[in-house]
């Protein structure tokens, strides 16, 4: 566009403080030319032009501003989804979509999927094309949190697990080596031609076994500890019923941090009438067993199913974080929505499922946010289901900003994780110097948690966090089809009785997260950032670990396990951590 230059000088004098500022002097400016507002990948390169011929210097927070879906980045990473190919699920949930060309639950018409189905759920591909066009939009994508998403991981064959996660290694290493950039590397779907990396390289139909994968997978994992692109979290998506020993070591060894489990309701009688498939108790079976495995748990809850009522959904929501055998670390709440490809359609227009009417639901869903503890963050409140796809039920996209308004409308603050992270208070004025050292304290089954956090002293915005778990002596469960609870024990290095009781001299640090705007690990400006009070990289990591050691140290244990994402094990060793199987471990005892 002819003079998009000259209108980025006109408000980068301006310094807008915020985006809204900063869309409405653009407005303005595009107005007086009688144009519409330009793609920001143009104003992007329009910003570029200015910073190569000297006309403007940088600016980071003006960079922000450009940036296309700011809150990709806004928690310190950035987040890359892929889904795995349609498979079978172990479940029948009469809530539950069903396409044929689409895993169990998912939509054709939903953002993630379309772009999984267009690449025929080609791992390699997935994760090459999205970091290809985060970074032509601005983000840095030197630290990915990676989700994988598509059914029951756990019931898909071991071979394709490993297949799987193997390519999305490799593709992050390879892109690595042929640094493909955002600068002049064009249409990432043209990508391929201009690098010579073939999609059928990654072809599923290769004739590796099952142990060549696991060594496959394991060289790309060392290769990733120092790339460009490094996979520092892993999240997996699978069923309690499918959550034993086993199924966990080979979790870890594939690199994964993190577990989003399904619950939906902890009401046995509402799984039994939805068809869920498993107990409750058998979901506080398998969050015992991730979290002495050191996972991070993300709980799905899904309010207005059948048999439910508004009331009952927030008295149900309570009591995930009264009851010992929940308390999630982050929890996922998705409305339950007709579409017709579910058998809950037909409950639906035989009149047997009526949902509650929008105005409770919504009373619900902010008596729920005012229910959450700090420690715990609403992850999501809305699933991205087309509104034309949904045939009973909340059609209201963007939900969230929604139920904020009416909130602030209200006086009434969510004390959520996600609520308080800096990213999401841009237009507080904190200085490093304001943080106070935090330190909550709760009990769950098998053992306590402490989180720690580094906040504001009116505890309105967090900077940084960790969670930390001291594991009590008690018996992994070995209910019907739970497995050998010493083939998880010895999995993380420790020890066990003859009764299956470990020891338990090993802490865990579960989680180990530093908010604010994502700056590249090797930024040239990385010492100015630090002055100006950029949060990551300037030592609350290593603050929160070490407090982490005393706290386990004083409780007389020997050892402190991290469950460490494959692209941080290196911060870890600069902390004096070794890799033991698949954790980052020290001594810890005089």
């Amino acid at each position: 566009m002819e003079g998009l230059e000259e209108i980025l000088l006109k408000i980068i004098l301006q310094n807008p403080a915020n985006g809204e500022v900063f869309y409405n002097l653009l407005r303005k400016e595009t107005n007086k030319l009688k144009t519409s507002i330009p793609p920001k990948r143009e104003l992007i390169i329009a910003y570029q032009k200015l910073i190569k011929n000297k006309r403007a210097v940088p600016n980071k927070h003006f960079e922000f501003l450009l940036r296309k879906a700011q809150i990709r980045t806004l928690s310190g990473v950035a987040v890359i989804t892929s889904l795995v190919k349609p498979y079978n699920c172990p479940g029948n949930c009469v809530y539950c979509p069903s396409e044929a060309r689409m895993p169990k639950s998912y939509l054709a018409s939903e953002p993630a999927a379309a772009r999984a189905l267009g690449l025929k759920f080609n791992p390699y591909e997935q994760m090459r094309q999205r970091i290809l066009m985060l970074e032509q939009n601005g983000h840095p994508t030197d630290k990915i949190e990676y989700i994988i998403k598509g059914g029951s991981w756990n019931a898909y064959p071991l071979k394709y697990q490993y297949w799987f996660i193997l390519e999305s290694f490799r593709a992050c290493n390879e892109l690595s080596s042929r640094t493909l950039r955002s600068k002049g590397c064009g249409d990432p779907k043209d990508s391929q031609k201009k690098t010579g990396i073939a999609s059928s390289r990654s072809s599923e139909t290769r004739n590796d076994s099952l142990e060549q994968l696991r060594q496959q997978l394991k060289i790309e994992q060392r290769k990733n500890e120092t790339s460009k692109h490094r996979i520092i979290g892993l999240t997996l998506e699978t069923r309690p019923d499918c959550v034993t020993p086993t199924t966990i070591v080979h979790m870890r060894e594939q690199g994964c941090t993190r577990i989003e489990l399904g619950l939906q309701a902890p009401d046995d009688k509402i799984l039994k009438l939805v068809d869920r498939g498993h107990t409750v108790q058998q979901f506080k079976d398998a969050m015992l067993l991730l979290r002495q495995a050191g996972f991070k748990v993300d709980l799905h809850f899904m309010p207005d199913l059948p048999g439910t009522t508004a009331k009952h959904d927030v008295e149900m929501y309570k009591l995930l974080f009264s009851d010992p055998g929940l308390k999630p670390d982050m929890v996922k709440i998705y409305p339950c929505t007709v579409i017709k490809s579910a058998p809950l359609y037909k409950w639906y227009k035989a009149g047997k499922y009526k949902p509650y009417s929008e105005h409770k639901l919504f009373e619900a869903l902010i008596a729920m946010k005012l229910a959450t503890p700090r420690y715990c963050r609403i992850s999501r409140l809305i699933r991205d289901i087309p509104e034309n796809e949904i045939s009973g039920g909340n059609i209201i996209t963007n939900l969230r900003q929604h139920l904020a308004t009416e909130m602030k409308n209200r006086g009434l603050k969510c004390q959520c994780l996600r609520c308080r992270e800096i990213g999401h208070q841009q237009d507080l004025r904190l200085k490093t110097e304001d943080l106070r050292l935090f330190t909550d304290k709760y009990e769950t089954t098998g053992g306590t948690e402490y989180f720690l956090s580094y906040e504001d002293k009116n505890r309105q915005v967090v900077f940084a966090f960790l969670r930390l778990r001291l594991p009590t002596v008690i018996a992994s469960p070995a209910r019907a089809g739970r497995g050998n609870p010493n083939v998880l024990n010895t999995s993380m290095g420790i020890a066990s009785s003859p009764s299956g009781a470990s020891r338990n001299d090993t802490a865990f640090i579960r989680e180990l997260h530093t908010y604010g705007q994502l700056m590249t690990l090797k930024h040239e400006h990385i010492k100015a950032l630090k002055q100006k009070n950029d949060v990551q990289h300037t030592g609350f990591g290593k603050k929160l670990v070490l407090e982490a050691e005393k706290i386990a140290k004083k409780n007389h244990y020997q050892k402190l396990s991290i469950i460490s994402g494959v692209g941080v094990r290196g911060y870890y060793r600069k902390l004096g951590y070794k890799l033991e199987k698949t954790y980052m471990t020290k001594k810890i005892s005089t």
